[in-house]
């Protein structure tokens, strides 16, 4: 059987988003990476593949183009994640990646990876986080709240719906409420 992956609560969320000094350039791309995967739910390859023209603002859109599997897909943009790629498309440097070094060159993957795992260890945060905890973060949470497999296989780009069901154990929500209401033998 494989093992769960780890996923972040509310509170953890919170902590690893107030660590980045959004005063700062290079801060404020971190944060704004940082949410795109915890509130759209990329893979680190995607996030640093992500073009300006892929973005659309004034539709509260982005299209992640030639994903895992070489599809693309629409996802939406929420209030909180509008205004940090809104800030971040005002100060970034010019170049053909949204996310981009300061002088405008592609990000390694490697980089996000090191940077969110010092930005959670910042936090206080216990647990070994990644990039890729902050897409089980954001799958778990969407579950937990919709209920509904198809669009989440939809929006994390999944071929197959049983990659996707994992997020209903780790959800927990099923489980709790199906045990606690469960008569049994009485």
């Amino acid at each position: 059987m494989r093992k769960l992956p780890v996923i972040l609560e509310p509170e953890e969320v919170t902590k690893l988003l107030k660590q980045p000094n959004i005063r700062y350039p290079s801060s404020l791309r971190n944060k704004t990476i940082m949410a795109i995967m915890l509130f759209a739910g990329l893979r680190v390859s995607e996030v640093v593949n992500l073009r300006p023209g892929d973005i659309n603002l004034g539709r509260n859109k982005f299209r992640v183009v030639s994903g895992k599997g070489g599809k693309d897909r629409d996802l939406y943009i929420n209030d909180y994640l509008s205004i940090l790629l809104s800030k971040w498309r005002d100060i970034r440097p010019k170049g053909n990646y949204f996310f981009s070094t300061l002088k405008g060159k592609k990000l390694l993957t490697r980089y996000i990876q090191t940077m969110v795992k010092r930005y959670s260890i910042k936090s206080g945060i216990t647990k070994n986080v990644s990039p890729h905890t902050l897409r089980h973060t954001y799958a778990t949470q969407f579950y937990r709240e919709k209920k509904d497999i198809e669009s989440l296989r939809k929006i994390l780009g999944h071929e197959d719906i049983s990659t996707t069901t994992i997020y209903i154990t780790l959800s927990g929500l099923d489980i709790e409420k199906d045990m606690k209401s469960f008569k049994g033998y009485i």
